[in-house]
Formats: structure tokens, C-alpha cells, sequence
């Protein structure tokens, strides 16, 4: 069985290149994407993807051979999935392995945003002592009303984790929590309007499809409470681009920090990374040492399993 493996070049995917030197088949490791590699993957009857190599219909035609897709994330989107499904191609990802690592990096944003690290940082290795200023300006993160869109393994860390912080803990997701677990969570269901009416920071952890995509658009900020702090680490497109850099503009938002783009890496010319108001950061939310190496083993597990004649767990 033909087995290739589509990984970027670099640190990022170490573990899974360590792995894969003593994985029990032959795996053909290709580092970028191009006419060469297209024609090599005809063959492949699995494939090991990640989200930084765009799987089109037009490539994945060409790949008649293929059976199983194993991707190296939480995330899928770069995969035409119906397509692949349509053919009896089975598509599986690692759902669990970065949620830890997202949950943290949404309560690190929020406490640089609130605490305004940024500005405290350069100020202070530029020589300004702005403790005066810092003093008026900065603001805890107990007692906030924290909104979570989307309250599945993510969100669920998440609230988990904002629980010692002593917030009020608000959440929208199409399918609601039962009491235990709201309990458990100390979080309370309001709908999408209320969430941001109510919440002084929004985090946003819902999947990118037809429902969601320009789900944070103009008429659902023109409701939120004013001076919201909304998170965006999980896709961009879900948030309408003009409706957030006119929420900046006109104060309804005080700050956001996002971690995705329409594009990655963004233009150098993208107004969203020379934003004052806006924290961004390379799409590394999910991406620790931690949550790499449990990727990596869960993704190469599937993948053994599949080889030997079994069925693929977490498929989409």
C-alpha cells in the first residue's frame, strides 16, 4: 500500500518526520505542493495532510488511488471532504489533540488585551514609564462576563479553565449543554444576540462551514455591548472582515486578537497586522510541543490501523 505524507519543511512538523523514520511502512514525505509532487501522489493510496497544503477537486481528481486521508490536525477545511466522500474516500482528523493548547492561548490573549502587556512591554524597553497611565487603563479579567460562540471540545477547555478566574461564563452553540454540565462548567446558555449583548469578551470556537462562514458580520456586532474584546482562533471567514475593522473604528470593539487569516501567511499590506487595537498572532493557538507530539502519534495510529485492515476512528 502506496503512503505518502504532505508536511511543510521545519520544526513544526519534527515529531511527525521522527515518527515516521520508524513507522512499519514506507511513508514518501513531500515538503510543498507542486506539478512533480501531484504527479507522485497519483499513486498514494493513503495520505497523511496538514491544513498548510490546500487540497482543491482539481488535485484531488488526478488522485484516483486514494482510500483514506489522515489529517495531522484538528481542522479540515483544506480538504474538498463531500467530494472525497462522494468517491468512498474516508477522511479522519485528531479532534483532541490541541484543545488544551487553544484554551490557554484564548486566556493569554485576553489577559495581554485587558492587562495591556503589549504597551507595557515596549513602553517599558523604550525607556517611557507609563505605570501612571497603566494604572487607569488596565483591567482584570475577574468579574467580566466572558462569552464563548461554539461549546464543544474547545470551548468546554476553555470554560474549564475561566472557572478560577471567577467570570461569568455566557455561551451560544446549536446543540445545549444539559444541566449537569453546565453546572460543571458554570457557564449559562443565552442565545447568539445575547452573547454578544452581554459578554464583555467573546471567544470564537465553532467549526467553518455554510452556517458559520460571516457568522460575526455587521448586524451582529451593531447589538454587542460596547468595548467588546472579540477572539478569533478558530477561522478566519467566520468573522465578516469589514464588519470588524468598522467595529474598531467606531468603538463598538475595543480590541481583538486574532490568530487566523483569509489568507496565511496575511499580506504584508493586510491592515488587520498594522491594526493598534487589533493583537495577531501566526495561527499558533493549537500549535505547542505538547499538542504536536499527540497529533502526531494519534494521526500515525490511524493511519497503522487503517493499513492493517481496520476502520479509522474520528472520521468527519
Amino acid at each position: 500500500m502506496k503512503i505518502a505524507a504532505l508536511l511543510p519543511a521545519g520544526e513544526y512538523t519534527k515529531e511527525l518526520e521522527l515518527i515516521l523514520q520508524s513507522f512499519p511502512h514506507e511513508v514518501k514525505l513531500f515538503t510543498k505542493l507542486d506539478e512533480q509532487t501531484v504527479e507522485h501522489l497519483k499513486e498514494v493510496e493513503v495520505l497523511v495532510s496538514t491544513p498548510f497544503f490546500p487540497l482543491t477537486r482539481v488535485i484531488l481528481e488526478k488522485m484516483a488511488k486514494l482510500r483514506f486521508v489522515q489529517c495531522a490536525s484538528t481542522g479540515y477545511d483544506h480538504l474538498d471532504v463531500e467530494y472525497l466522500k462522494q468517491r468512498g474516500v474516508i477522511v479522519s482528523n485528531v479532534p483532541d489533540a490541541n484543545k488544551e493548547s487553544v484554551a490557554e492561548h484564548v486566556i493569554m490573549v485576553t489577559l495581554c488585551i485587558l492587562r495591556r502587556l503589549e504597551y507595557a512591554l515596549q513602553s517599558t524597553r523604550n525607556g517611557v514609564w507609563v505605570l501612571g497611565e497603566l494604572a487607569s487603563s488596565a483591567h482584570e479579567l475577574m468579574g467580566k462576563s466572558f462569552g464563548i460562540l461554539g461549546m464543544g471540545r474547545i470551548g468546554r477547555q476553555l470554560a474549564k479553565r475561566l472557572v478560577p478566574f471567577e467570570v461569568t461564563t455566557l455561551y451560544y452553540d446549536l446543540i445545549r449543554l444539559n444541566q449537569k454540565e453546565e453546572e460543571e462548567l458554570g457557564a449559562s446558555y443565552v442565545t447568539l444576540e445575547e452573547l454578544f449583548r452581554l459578554s464583555d469578551i467573546v471567544s470564537i470556537h465553532v467549526p467553518l462551514n455554510h452556517s458559520t462562514h460571516s457568522m460575526v458580520n455587521a448586524k451582529l456586532l451593531s447589538q454587542a455591548k460596547r468595548g467588546l474584546i472579540l477572539i478569533n482562533a478558530a477561522r478566519a471567514e467566520i468573522v465578516e472582515k469589514s464588519a470588524l475593522l468598522e467595529a474598531l473604528e467606531n468603538g463598538t470593539l475595543s480590541a481583538a486578537a486574532l490568530d487566523v487569516y483569509e489568507n496565511e501567511p496575511p499580506n504584508k499590506d493586510d491592515p488587520i497586522l498594522k491594526h493598534p487595537k487589533i493583537l495577531v498572532t501566526p495561527h499558533y493557538a493549537g500549535v505547542t510541543w505538547e499538542a504536536q507530539r499527540r497529533i502526531a502519534h494519534r494521526a500515525l495510529a490511524n493511519v497503522l490501523l487503517f493499513v492493517q485492515g481496520g476502520t479509522p476512528v474520528n472520521q468527519v
